[in-house]
């Protein structure tokens, strides 16, 4: 008697402790409900945006909406980021913005990331929709967070497109406003649904070569060509390609050529960008440009003036539990594995610098027919169509859902975590 006594009192204190220890939870269907209730209110935000069609660091319209959005959902905001001076002028992002939402006690940190700058051509690379899905899976979140630990950032990166130059999300790396991060999402419109993390670190490199100016006719041998000096670099890259890793890009352009025919060019400039799958092999390939840059310098007597740039770009950091999640929660939402496709061609962003201080994923979104190419005016209006928007909603809440599992099932975020260091110690190697 005692014995089961004894048992039953024993159970009853492990059911409590169950209910203590546990994390606090809300039901995720929630989340999607919210998500359709902020659909529509959200496309409007996304219509906006493509008509604002700001350009880099210029995006003050697109921001003030999306702050505005983010504090009717409940989320404390912050603009005007301080930022290092070298990076972004006086200092202050102004286009930025961190948002924020406590749960209900402490745990992991989910960020979002929402992109919003413009191309010439306009939103040819749908970043209103990246910050409208990201938004909506903020209003999901802020559905669930009274009986979720943890906390939601929701950090607005502008300037996206020339993040190379640091004025993107390296600015705001360097300024601490990831820190804390748990897991970083984001999303990015596209010609299929994928999963492809793959993206091409990038090195910059700005090459002037300084001759001396002569009559061009009369006494050329009394002057110093300094075109000659960018066009044997360029000469020297080409002889270089094939003996370089297929992966490997490297273009380049001649942004100052000299003046008047009759006069050799004292003065002449050249930009060439390197690119490569990994980080080490972009690094290895840009000393190479160097090379040929310092080649033509001591072939023409022109003097080279070359500055290691501020910001080189990385490649991503690949976490698979992390992309096992999303893929599993798009799955449910209707989209099924064969229906995810990897890319023949890719490029660079500065989301790989997050990716390498944080569990980072992307996931991309069909918003047009297979072959439509980003940066194009077909991409540019199917931005703004149904089938972009339908998209959009369902990729918003697969992140939101996937967001939503790091901070209820820690053993999911540790997974992610203990896949996220061992592809960093692999990428020092």
């Amino acid at each position: 008697m005692k014995r089961t006594t004894s048992g039953a009192v024993l159970a009853i204190l492990a059911v409590l402790l169950v209910l203590t220890v546990a994390p606090a939870g809300a039901d995720p269907k929630k989340i999607t409900t919210a998500i359709d209730e902020a659909s529509q209110s959200c496309r409007g935000v996304s219509q906006q945006i493509w008509e604002f069609k700001e350009l880099g660091q210029q995006e003050v319209k697109s921001s003030a909406l999306l702050k505005e959005e983010l504090a009717k959902m409940g989320y404390k905001v912050t603009g005007d980021l301080k930022v290092p001076e070298d990076l972004v002028k006086d200092g202050v992002a102004k286009t930025a913005f961190k948002a924020e939402m406590a749960g209900k006690g402490p745990g992991p940190t989910v960020t979002l990331m929402l992109e919003y700058d413009a191309l010439a051509n306009g939103h040819a690379c749908g970043h209103n929709l990246i910050a409208t899905s990201g938004l909506m899976a903020a209003a999901g979140l802020a559905k669930v967070m009274k009986d979720t630990p943890g906390r939601v950032f929701v950090i607005g990166t502008p300037d996206e497109e020339r993040g190379s130059l640091g004025g993107g999300k390296v600015a705001l790396l360097e300024g601490g406003y990831f820190e804390g991060s748990d897991v970083v999402f984001i999303t990015h419109g596209s010609d299929r649904w994928s999963l492809d993390q793959r993206l091409l670190a990038m090195k910059r490199a700005n090459f002037t070569f300084k001759g001396k100016s002569a009559h061009a006719a009369a006494a050329p041998h009394k002057g110093v060509n300094a075109l000659r000096g960018v066009l044997l670099t360029f000469n020297c890259v080409d002889h270089l390609r094939e003996h370089l890793r297929q992966d490997v890009r490297i273009h380049g352009i001649v942004t100052k050529g000299g003046g008047p025919v009759n006069v050799v060019p004292e003065l002449a400039q050249a930009e060439f960008a390197c690119r490569a799958l990994d980080t080490a092999t972009m690094e290895n390939a840009y000393g190479k440009i160097v090379n040929c840059a310092k080649a033509g310098e001591l072939g023409t007597g022109a003097t080279l003036e070359f500055k290691e740039p501020r910001v080189a770009l990385k490649a991503a950091i690949v976490v698979p539990p992390l992309l096992d999640a999303l893929k599993s929660n798009l799955k449910t939402l209707g989209i099924a594995a064969d229906q995810f496709k990897d890319f023949d061609e890719l490029a660079s962003s500065d989301l790989g610098m997050v990716s390498y201080s944080y569990p980072t994923v992307n996931v991309w979104f069909k918003i047009a027919p297979e072959g439509t190419a980003l940066h194009s005016d077909a991409f540019r209006e199917a931005a703004k169509s149904d089938e972009g928007w339908t998209s959009a909603v369902l990729v918003g809440k697969s992140v939101a859902l996937s967001a939503y599992e790091m901070l209820t099932k820690p053993e999911k975020l540790k997974a992610v975590q203990d896949s996220f260091k061992a592809a960093k110690a692999k990428e020092g190697k």
